[in-house]
Order: structure tokens, then C-alpha cells, then sequence
């Protein structure tokens, strides 16, 4: 799934650095909420049927190929689920597990505005219009208030080859749930 929003945001943002992307725009089926867990917080399933309405095993997931450090994202479609899916974590090209793919769509989790992405005007500077650092437990969206911020970040050096990674931040705190 983050192959298929990966590329599509790419083609919405047309080589810009950072644009504003709609999220049903670039996905291929309907759904009328959607979710996106962090992968720094513990979620039991009671959690996440206690916050989504539906019961999904998240723990038989995390016992495979280290999913507890992923992005989970739940789309749900009158009240059923339609799609789900674990979305790499960008990793440091100069950590030991360096990035299999060259492209990755993750989801930003925190809001620390003395970072450079968000001062640094080619990326979330120009956009963002939060005035405060905080921190989001998880993202809920429906079709009529899924206005994304994207901005594309390429990691890793000459020798060791590059990665670029599509980072979503939300528009407006009513997308989202704070820790």
C-alpha cells in the first residue's frame, strides 16, 4: 500500500518538495474512515476496536518481521474494513538495516517545530500553520477532511545509494488524536 501512495502523491505533487494531497485522491478504493496508527505506540486489539469499531488481530502481525516498528493503517468502508496495511518506517541508510526499497510514504507523528523540516521552506515551512510541538497518538480521516501536508525527503549518500521517502502531516488537528 505505501508503493501505491507513494507514487500517486509523487504525481500530485509534480516534482514539488511539498504540496497539500487529498488522501482519497490517491487511493484506488472507496472507504469512508480511515486510520493511521504510529508505530512508537503500543495498540492492543481491544485498542484499536475500542477506537476503530472493528476487532483486528494486530497482535498476530506483530510477531512477523518486526511489525511493532511499523505504521499500521486501517481504511474502513460502512463500517467494514477494505483495506489494511503496515507501512515501513524510513531507516538511516547508515543504521545496520538500511532501507530495502527506494521509496517510502509514512505518516508524521510528531510536530517539533524547531526541527529544519519544519523551518526549512522547501519542505513543511511553507505549510505548515501549527504554532505549538506536539505529539499525535493516531490519525482518523474521512473524505471530506483528509487535506494532507507531503513533502519528499531523499536519505543516503553516493556510495550506499539513495532513498526518498513521501512524509504525510496532518492539516489540521481535527484529523487527529493527540498522546
Amino acid at each position: 500500500m505505501d508503493d501505491q501512495l507513494f507514487k500517486v502523491s509523487k504525481e500530485k505533487c509534480d516534482l514539488q518538495s511539498s504540496c497539500k494531497v487529498h488522501l482519497h485522491e490517491i487511493t484506488n478504493f472507496k472507504w469512508d474512515k480511515a486510520y493511521f496508527f504510529s508505530s512508537n505506540n503500543y495498540y492492543s486489539n481491544q485498542d484499536i476496536k475500542k477506537i476503530t469499531g472493528i476487532f483486528f488481530d494486530l497482535q498476530k502481525y506483530k510477531t512477523v518481521k518486526n511489525q511493532e516498528y511499523k505504521t499500521f493503517a486501517m481504511f474502513i468502508y460502512h463500517g467494514k474494513l477494505v483495506k489494511y496495511g503496515f507501512f515501513d518506517p524510513y531507516l538511516e541508510p547508515d543504521y545496520l538495516d538500511s532501507p530495502s526499497k527506494n521509496q517510502y510514504f509514512d505518516m508524521l507523528f510528531f510536530v517539533d517545530l524547531r526541527s529544519s523540516i519544519f523551518q526549512d521552506k522547501g519542505h513543511f515551512g511553507t505549510v505548515i500553520k501549527f504554532k505549538k510541538n506536539f505529539q499525535i497518538a493516531y490519525y482518523e480521516l474521512t473524505p471530506t477532511n483528509d487535506l494532507l501536508y507531503i513533502s519528499f525527503f531523499a536519505h543516503g549518500s553516493y556510495y550506499k545509494g539513495y532513498t526518498t521517502e513521501a512524509l504525510a502531516l496532518c492539516s489540521n488537528l481535527n484529523q487527529v488524536h493527540l498522546r
